[in-house]
């Protein structure tokens, strides 16, 4: 049975056979000085037991997750359970990055920029600093306007100030790294262990600021390829080109005044940047050729204006170091936008490169955001490797000997409940440059693999529903998510809500919330939407409904096919809107799938499936938490039935039974009836 921190220390530890397996694999695999991956279903305690072995080694360990949730989970719940229970006494930190803990200096900013909702908002905030002892932003979750407000109030690491800061004692994040560094147990985030990598490769090895360990453990890790492929990503934010500008103003006023027309010259740089980056976002999907030649010659003009600028810097080098450093960078600027100008196509086919614009709708035009603060400054070019193992593979020897491409950590253990479809986790193994078929990868030991099976009885606990005569998923995103909420509306009343609907995109959500919304008026049935409140909240919400009158619908996208626990009467009702496929317009996909093609390779088969297989698979994942749990999940795409593929995507799921239309009722009817705790 799971441990839970009432549990007391003097109790005797009883563990699932599921878990003493992995606990054994992972000792074997470690002895032997092999990385090892485990796929552990839901429900199989493999938190408390990697806890256990990396533990038995009594030595400092990190533990990385993919999200912030089970970040928390662990070092407010499971870890001192653990500890408790077997009577051990170690320092525990949690680690996040920058943008995670409020930012002083960003906080007395925002104070004489923001008006109405957002000042009051601000106000919350400035009293909750004064008397927090982390800073960390986890704590505010009943902040309404929080989302809007933070990128006034955070810092990544490129706008922190460092030591030139006023609150640098003060500062939040410094303090949580000064408790990382004296941890003898430490949780961190994928995002955060590959921006030390990235923050190594740019500064040297000596530099980091992660304290890692011999002993690195992974959770969630069917995640690091995506995470590590976007942090690793080379580019250029606009926010760089910003501060360059802001420090040539400053500095040539007191070293160069008069010797060049600075004013004019950083005028023209300065609506350059406004021009590029509003035309860049303008061209974002797909399109049209008078887009993309606007965005063409809004870089070149940036290019123009910069190099004037430059040129400027470099006649007058002489006149202080600190303007011969900005000439020298304003070169380097130069040559990442000759970069970005270069065809995606030029001879690189294992390169890919896109326009990142992180939380900025594309209709803005570029005084919109700019009102967004800091977030505005965040997107700029990005270029990638395909797979995250080239990404590793670039990376100074020094720097990849702090991954698992190298010999910096001596124990590796990845652990997700979705790894792979088969027993050497192929699909896992190949992407992180771990091969798994007893040979070598990259001059290591081969990687150790266990699938456990789930505990669950999927088969008694569970059915499948794939309703039939909904519009195809080719229809228009209205008309499919009316036609989907009729269907749903009278098995939502007879239940009384306890569903949570996933949807593939932002769009399909917004239209299905506001269907249901319409259609369950008068009912005691609430709608809550992902993004109008923090998740936390969100998952409070339906936990709090269970057992009770009130009703909750929860309708979301991605950020909820994982990571989400609703046991019990919480959710028995879980519905996915399509099949999860790689979305088209995704450059990176796009990119894999014509390298797949050029070298002969089903890139469906290869890459596409097993790829929509694993979201598949985590979204159902989200219904049966516990042995007590009863359910149906609800697919409404009927490629499931009709394509040849659908019978590969229902053998990855757990077995269930398979319920028509005209059965559906009356397993929800013993739901809705049964009021066991």
């Amino acid at each position: 049975m799971p441990l839970s921190p009432a549990i007391a220390s003097d109790a005797p530890l009883q563990l699932r056979p599921q878990q003493e397996q992995m606990i054994a694999a992972i000792e074997a695999a470690w002895f032997q000085g092999q990385r090892v991956a485990i796929e552990a279903p839901t429900g199989t305690g493999k938190t408390y037991a990697y806890l256990i072995a990396a533990l038995a080694r009594n030595e400092r360990f990190v533990v990385s997750t993919a999200t912030r949730a089970l970040q928390d989970q662990l070092v407010d719940r499971d870890i001192p359970a653990l500890l408790a229970h077997q009577g051990l006494q170690r320092k525990v930190a949690v680690l996040k990055g920058r943008e995670n803990y409020v930012c002083l200096h960003g906080l007395e900013q925002a104070r004489g920029r923001l008006q109405g909702q957002h000042a009051s908002a601000l106000g919350q905030v400035e009293r909750w600093a004064q008397s927090t002892q982390g800073g960390d932003l986890a704590e505010l979750d009943n902040i309404s306007h929080l989302p809007s407000l933070l990128p006034h109030i955070t810092a990544s690491h490129d706008e922190c100030l460092g030591q030139r800061c006023s609150h640098f004692e003060r500062c939040f994040s410094n303090r949580a790294r000064a408790r990382a560094a004296q941890a003898d147990i430490l949780v961190i985030n994928h995002h955060l262990f590959f921006s030390e990598l990235r923050h190594r490769q740019m500064l040297g090895v000596g530099h980091g600021f992660v304290p890692l360990a011999p002993t690195m453990v992974m959770d969630e890790a069917h995640q690091l390829q995506a995470i590590g492929l976007k942090v690793l990503a080379k580019g250029l934010n606009v926010g760089d080109m910003r501060d360059f500008l802001q420090t040539v103003e400053r500095q040539t006023g007191l070293h160069a005044r008069g010797f060049a027309p600075w004013a004019t010259l950083l005028q023209h740089a300065q609506q350059a940047l406004l021009q590029w980056m509003d035309a860049e976002q303008r061209q974002l999907g797909d399109a049209d050729a008078a887009t993309q030649v606007a965005a063409r010659q809004a870089l070149v003009g940036l290019h123009n204006a910069l190099s004037a600028l430059v040129a400027a810097l470099q006649g007058v080098a002489d006149t202080a170091a600190v303007v011969a450093q900005l000439a020298a960078k304003g070169d380097v600027l130069l040559l990442a936008l000759r970069q970005w100008a270069q065809s995606a196509g030029s001879g690189r086919s294992d390169l890919v490169r896109w326009w990142d614009s992180p939380g900025l709708p594309r209709a803005m035009d570029a005084a919109e955001r700019l009102a967004q603060g800091r977030r505005a400054w965040r997107q700029g070019f990005r270029e990638s490797p395909l797979w995250l193992a080239q990404a590793l593979g670039a990376l100074a020897p020094q720097v990849r000997a702090s991954s698992w491409l190298g010999q910096g950590a001596q124990r590796w253990l990845f652990t997700s409940a979705t790894l792979g479809d088969d027993d050497t986790l192929s699909w896992f193994a190949h992407g992180l440059g771990l091969r798994s078929e007893g040979v070598e990868a990259n001059g290591l030991p081969p990687l150790a693999t266990l699938r456990l099976r789930s505990h669950f009885d999927w088969a008694q606990q569970a059915g499948l529903v794939v309703p039939q005569g909904l519009p195809s998923t080719d229809a228009a995103v209205p008309a499919r998510a009316q036609a989907l909420a009729q269907w749903l509306l009278p098995h939502l009343r007879m239940l009384g809500g306890r569903c949570m609907v996933l949807c593939t995109s932002t769009a399909a959500m917004d239209a299905l919330a506001e269907a249901l919304r319409l259609g369950l008026q008068g009912q005691p049935i609430d709608v809550l939407q992902q993004g109008e409140q923090p998740k936390r909240r969100l998952l409070q919400a339906m936990r709090s409904a269970a057992g009770t009158q009130a009703g909750r619908v929860l309708v979301g996208t991605l950020g909820l096919w994982e990571g989400v626990d609703l046991p019990g009467q919480a959710l028995q009702l879980l519905v996915i809107d399509k099949l999860p496929f790689p979305p088209r317009h995704d450059v990176l996909h796009a990119a894999r799938v014509a390298a797949l093609k050029a070298a002969g390779s089903d890139a469906f088969e290869r890459y596409i499936l097993p790829q929509t297989a694993m979201q598949l698979r985590q979204g159902v994942g989200r219904l049966i938490r516990s042995a007590s749990d009863r359910g149906v999940v609800v697919i409404a795409d009927e490629r499931l039935h009709s394509r040849n593929y659908g019978a590969a995507l229902q053998a990855a799921l757990p077995p269930m039974p398979m319920l028509s239309d005209a059965e559906l009722p009356e397993f929800l009817r013993s739901l809705a009836q049964d009021t066991a705790p």
